[in-house]
């Protein structure tokens, strides 16, 4: 806009037909990007009609008035008439007709606005939308997300439920980006960029199919429940009920998954793109640092023993509440994309870390999880403080039975037995500590040593 040039003055003057073509150009995209814009013209259409009304009742009075016997008016009434007269039938008159054309092009540029399909139902903490025109504004309940904007869950220990329509829902959870692409007859199109991804979709009036493209596939959908893990140059589709089809973005090799199934998209033209029988699941993991493990926050520095590896946390600004925030500094690992089995928690496992730090703190340890063939179950976290870790400097071995866990939503899942785990982490609260992550172990009940030769 150019300066000194307010919103008000530009509808004033395109009400009046004073506009360049240039200003004109420029109101007509303020209409369309901002409703307060949309609102002003609306009321100042309003009022023009509401002068308009006045004349022409004006108009009938004085007819009326002249059937009628006359008397003398004085100077000051005749002036009055001359000089509303004048007015009107020079300015508003025709504005009248200027707003009767303007509210119909009103209403045409808000009837191509699209309808709102998909908003926030519940939100965890750090959660952010980036809209369409550049904005990044905190989420909130009921907070719609429209065509170009992106939804990030920006924790390890983060996560948000969105609502599609009326029957659908979509949890994202940890380090995710889930943008709204244009919405194409009745198919929703949404581009998953990296993180996980849990949804079940149905079909409804205006909502046919449901399509989500990644950086290696693209994946339709009618009715189906599934899961989606998915990052730079991989994803894995898990459908436990309903099919998908998913086509591979590099040769666009197509394949089927049905319920039950699993599919694995690379950028590896050679491997063969076909889905599989998802494998059962297993009750012991151990991240395999040395051979490039799926790390979703952390920074890899060179290792100084030869079977550990050494992952420094990094800062991570955390949302406590709309205005207040506190640093984290955190490490954090995606088992479900390093692991190719799903990897349950039963009653008596443990998990094992091996860390160390610069300086004493305190420091939590938690893991996320998801209903096996389900979808996603929270979190559980505990802390650890500095007299139970040992000295700093050394590798500390940490175990922890599943007692020892919280759930920070309760009403997600209580427990975490019967649980898959999705993503694994440790992080201290304000003060970095220097913390680093050097292995991770989930151990099953009955085999809590572990040969680190």
């Amino acid at each position: 806009m150019k300066d000194g040039i307010s919103h008000e003055e530009l509808l004033v003057r395109f009400l009046d037909g004073s506009l360049s073509s240039s200003e004109e150009a420029e109101l007509m995209q303020l209409l369309e990007q901002d409703s307060s814009v949309r609102e002003s013209l609306r009321a100042m259409s309003e009022q023009a009609i509401a002068v308009a009304d006045l004349e022409r009742t004006s108009v009938a009075v004085r007819a009326e008035t002249a059937r009628q016997p006359q008397r003398e008016p004085d100077v000051d009434e005749h002036a009055f008439m001359r000089g509303f007269l004048r007015v009107s039938f020079k300015f508003v008159l025709p504005l009248a007709a200027l707003i009767t054309l303007t509210t119909v092009a009103l209403q045409e540029i808000v009837s191509k606005e699209p309808a709102p399909f998909l908003k926030i139902s519940k939100v965890s903490s750090a959660s952010h939308l980036h809209t369409a025109l550049g904005k990044i504004v905190d989420l909130g309940i009921n907070m719609h997300v429209r065509e170009g904007d992106t939804v990030e869950s920006r924790s390890c220990d983060s996560w948000l439920v969105l609502q599609l329509g009326d029957k659908s829902h979509i949890t994202l959870a940890g380090h995710s980006y889930l943008q709204n692409l244009e919405k194409e007859e009745d198919s929703v199109q949404l581009r998953f960029l990296t993180g996980s991804l849990w949804a079940e979709f149905s079909q409804e009036k205006g909502m046919q199919s449901f399509t989500i493209q990644t950086p290696t596939c693209s994946i339709e959908l009618q009715n189906a429940q599934f899961d989606l893990h998915t990052e730079r140059f991989f994803t894995r589709l898990r459908v436990n009920d309903g099919t998908a089809v998913v086509t591979r973005l590099l040769d666009q090799s197509r394949s089927e998954v049905r319920s039950g199934e699993q599919i694995e998209c690379k950028l590896d033209g050679a491997a063969v793109f076909e889905s599989n029988e998802q494998p059962l699941p297993v009750d012991h993991w151990q991240c395999q640092l040395l051979k490039g493990p799926d790390i979703s926050l952390g920074t890899v520095l060179p290792s100084f023993e030869n079977d550990f590896a050494n992952i420094k946390a990094e800062p991570l600004p955390w949302k406590v509440r709309h205005d207040k925030h506190v640093m984290l500094y955190a490490v954090a690992l995606s088992v479900s994309r390093s692991s190719d089995q799903p990897v349950l928690l039963q009653p008596g496992s443990t998990l094992r870390y091996y860390v160390s730090y610069d300086e004493p703190d305190r420091v939590r340890f938690g893991f996320s999880t998801q209903r096996i063939g389900g979808i996603y179950a929270g979190k559980f976290e505990t802390d650890v403080q500095p007299s139970q870790l040992g000295p700093a400097g050394d590798i500390l071995e940490i175990e922890l039975d599943l007692d020892a866990f919280w759930p920070l939503s309760p009403q997600l899942s209580p427990r975490p037995e019967g649980l898959e785990v999705s993503d694994i982490y440790a992080l201290t609260i304000k003060h970095d500590a220097g913390l680093k992550v050097h292995r991770i172990e989930i151990i099953p009940p009955k085999k809590s040593s572990s040969n680190l030769d």
